[in-house]
């Protein structure tokens, strides 16, 4: 993948114990299997103590190198810089492997170029505004991209205003104000003076970070540009406009046939952002997933809005499923970290669809739309907040899903019944005081949804009370690795009683007593609920994985609250 020359590596690690947070896609690839590691251990002995201090002297904003090894051992020297906005926040990273920088600008100059003799296939005049100093420079774009003007722009504005008919100022002035006010994308048609030609305004504004940097664009005959489509963009968030995003994507694959990955991503519940917080912030939501989706994909593929709340994004450079991957991860975990309920009242989370062309189908694009929308809605049912990736032995043969629609996506239960009528049914039965036996409900949770083993533990006296679904455990594995429980590191983890993790490697290294305990049971991850029983003894209620990492279903926590009560009676 040639252009991840000069790809840079963003992050953010724990100060105290080095754990990463929110990683890209660029460095999920970097890491590999290692995603459980820690900052300093990836680092060359020289390089941790060199870090150890930067974080004691809070030394940040200088560059400076440290060296990190690779998945298969070698040595890479790092251009690092650290940041941290307030004392107790983890730390940033931006990290670029100096080899790679080096290559990367001088492709960067060869981009140049291109673009240079690109734009000078067009006879029209472009421009850049520069916010900072509220300026514009415009240019003809020929092999020495002669500057024709630099001035103010309110300067600018009256010399364009001396150019059009006198019903068409108020126009030039509103188009000047977008300029400075940061609009995504402009466009506007007025007539010059006498009505002798047209004049085509157009602008696209550029951010980093959130910061409006510049703005890029033309002015000239609309007719007298190249023949190519026309590219818009959404005036809201700057991604694509549909039928440009789209159109790229059936000329990949219906003429070209070339290997292109469509990936859907919605955002979730996000009517109930409107709806409680306006549409203002709605407005700020849309723009900052788009921001994500875009920064998170550049170098794999292009990103487009579809929809009110939902966009695709079209891989044209990847080299596998796993690169795919990193890219979706990155971008779900980023956007699962921008709101929190804490700090702004609400959590936004995204679902995501994939189809690949022609590793999952090789049909047109349209066929190739709707299995990643089938697979976006299995991502939903699956609990939100997550990817689905066709795989033929999970998901069943392609035909059988399209044929099927996104009802295969199992909106409700797996045995057709909502899970709210499945809680009611458990908690009417017990509440009233019904025969409905403990071994009843467990099969029920399992059942419905989708906990692969749950164990009930009395951890007063040390025993299992229950347990059903896949690889229960015997008398003598209970008694091997019941000790887990009371691990003092492991305590550290819960909060209101609850604790969730979604891969027990964790434990590998903060306490591998914990991580030995688990790997024996065949616990990949799970989430506790302690919870004290009529007779005032402590249970633990572990809903459990036995065959893959899972990402819980927060969506079901309110359901396991209410179980809690139920357990509360039984026990």
């Amino acid at each position: 993948m040639d252009n991840q020359t000069g790809m840079m590596y963003e992050f953010k690690f724990n100060p105290t114990g080095y754990e990463f947070r929110e990683i890209n896609a660029a460095f999920y690839t970097f890491l590999g299997a290692r995603l459980y590691s820690t900052f300093d251990r990836i680092l060359s002995e020289e390089s941790a103590k060199s870090l150890e201090k930067v974080c004691e002297e809070k030394n940040f904003g200088n560059v400076f190198v440290l060296n990190a090894f690779a998945e298969n051992g070698n040595l890479i020297p790092m251009a690092c810089c650290l940041s941290q906005k307030n004392p107790n926040d983890s730390i940033e990273v931006r990290m670029f492997e100096i080899e790679r920088l080096f290559n990367g600008y001088c492709g960067q100059l060869l981009r140049e170029k291109e673009t240079i003799a690109l734009l000078a296939q067009y006879e029209n005049i472009y421009y850049t505004y520069d916010p900072k100093d509220n300026s514009v420079v415009c240019y003809r774009y020929d092999i020495g991209k002669e500057i024709i003007g630099n001035q103010p722009i309110d300067e600018w504005s009256k010399s364009l205003v001396a150019r059009v008919s006198e019903d068409c100022r108020e126009v030039v002035e509103k188009f000047c104000t977008e300029l400075k006010n940061g609009t995504r994308s402009i466009e506007y048609m007025i007539e010059s003076k006498q009505g002798k030609s047209s004049l085509h305004l157009t602008g696209t504004a550029i951010y980093f970070d959130d910061v409006h940097i510049m703005t890029v664009g033309r002015i000239g005959d609309p007719y007298k540009s190249s023949n190519h489509e026309f590219v818009r963009r959404d005036q809201l968030t700057g991604l694509f406009l549909k039928d440009n995003i789209t159109n790229f994507a059936k000329r990949r694959i219906n003429e070209l046939n070339l290997p292109t990955a469509i990936a859907i991503i919605d955002i979730d519940d996000f009517k109930n952002v409107n709806d409680n917080f306006g549409h203002a912030k709605g407005d700020e939501v849309l723009k900052k997933c788009a921001s994500i989706i875009e920064a998170q994909s550049e170098g794999f593929g292009k990103a487009g809005r579809i929809g009110g709340d939902e966009f695709l994004l079209i891989f044209d450079n990847f080299d596998s499923k796993e690169h795919i991957r990193n890219v979706l991860r990155a971008i779900k975990n980023s956007v699962a970290a921008a709101y929190k309920d804490e700090l702004d009242g609400f959590h936004v989370t995204t679902s995501i669809g994939l189809s690949v062309y022609p590793d999952d189908i090789d049909a047109s694009y349209d066929e190739l739309f709707k299995l990643a929308d089938c697979l976006l809605y299995r991502a939903k049912s699956k609990g939100k907040n997550r990817y689905v990736l066709y795989d033929r032995e999970k998901h069943g043969s392609v035909e059988s899903i399209l044929r099927s629609g996104i009802k295969t996506a199992g909106l409700l239960g797996s045995r057709g019944i909502e899970k709210s009528e499945v809680v009611c049914k458990i908690t009417s039965m017990v509440l009233e005081n019904k025969d409905y036996p403990l071994d009843n409900i467990l099969n029920d949770i399992v059942t419905y949804f989708g906990v692969e083993r749950i164990i009930v533990y009395n951890k007063t006296d040390r025993e299992v009370v229950a347990q059903c679904g896949k690889k229960l455990l015997n008398s003598k594995k209970i008694k091997d690795t019941i000790d887990y429980l009371y691990s003092e590191e492991l305590e550290k983890y819960y909060k209101n009683g609850t604790m969730i993790t979604n891969n027990s490697k964790r434990f590998s290294e903060k306490d591998p007593a914990v991580y030995e305990k688990l790997v024996e049971q065949g616990t990949m991850s799970f989430i506790h609920r302690v919870i004290t029983g009529k007779s005032e003894k402590t249970y633990v209620i572990s809903y459990e994985a036995v065959s893959e990492t899972t990402t819980w279903n927060l969506e079901d926590m309110h359901y396991f609250r209410i179980f809690d009560m139920v357990f509360e009676k039984c026990l």
